[in-house]
């Protein structure tokens, strides 16, 4: 049996919903392929709610608009409780696994947080699992539908077409619905980050975190075995793989002056 470590990076898995934004548009569509100026932005798009959870944690965590009912009542728009409850979620995460994260939930955090003058978010460590499936594969999407879909690790939850319209409608049973559809996302970023896992050549070292001298750097098993080496373009070093069935992945370390053993994904 696999053993893992009970050290290691606090690894947060999260996922946003945000609004549209409200616009001023003559028509619905223009055969010169001209954009909406930002001009005509009535209403900025904002951050309807999110969820998360931790790995080795069952409990998956959400925040929404409506859990600030005096701001809610207010301006049904105002995400900032939501934005300071990310900030503070965020800061607590040595590694941060959104699907598209690097290219749109990251920075649209960021770029609320300003909006709101909050401090800047500590750096963090990202894992963005659509980066990871057009990096290390080929498959026809890398929506994380279709990867759950294709790993056989579930799918998506079917929501209505207009929920979006009836949340900019303040309709509070539909940002409800939303955090239903939310945290459906975020288990299923979970199962498939632990799909691709193995395959992730820069995925953060355990060891880097208080992690045991012989463990597989990104699951903790200590379930490993020695298979062969790796030679780079000046050093040799001991080539292992991990042997627990949910990883796989491989590693290899190399040992300083000092006898130090350090551990590399491969």
């Amino acid at each position: 049996m696999a053993k893992a470590s009970i050290v290691g990076p606090r690894v947060l898995f999260y996922d946003l919903e945000t609004s549209f934004n409200i616009v001023a548009a003559f028509q619905l569509w223009d055969r010169g392929g001209n954009s909406i100026p930002h001009q005509n932005v009535i209403t900025e798009r904002y951050i309807i709610c999110a969820c998360w959870k931790w790995l080795g944690e069952d409990k998956i965590h959400s925040v929404s608009v409506t859990d600030s009912p005096a701001r809610y009542k207010k301006n049904p728009y105002d995400d900032r409780y939501v934005v300071e409850t990310l900030h503070k979620v965020l800061s607590e995460a040595d590694v941060v696994v959104a699907h598209y994260g690097d290219g749109f939930d990251n920075k649209y955090v960021r770029t609320r947080a300003l909006f709101h003058g909050l401090s800047p978010i500590p750096p963090f460590a990202s894992v963005d699992t659509k980066k990871v499936a057009s990096s290390q594969f080929l498959f026809n999407s890398n929506r994380l539908d279709y990867l759950g879909r294709f790993l056989g690790v579930g799918r998506k939850i079917q929501t209505k077409p207009d929920l979006w319209m009836d949340v900019l409608r303040g309709d509070q049973k539909a940002v409800k619905e939303m955090v239903h559809y939310n945290k459906g996302d975020v288990i299923l970023l979970e199962k498939v980050f632990l799909k691709l896992r193995p395959f992730m050549p820069d995925h953060v070292n355990r060891q880097l975190y208080g992690g045991r001298p012989y463990e597989c750097p990104r699951c903790g098993s200590t379930h490993i075995q020695s298979r062969g080496v790796h030679r780079a373009i000046s050093r040799t070093y001991q080539r292992w793989q991990c042997q627990d069935q949910r990883c796989g992945g491989w590693f290899r370390t190399a040992k300083s002056e000092k006898g130090t053993v350090t551990h590399r994904n491969l």
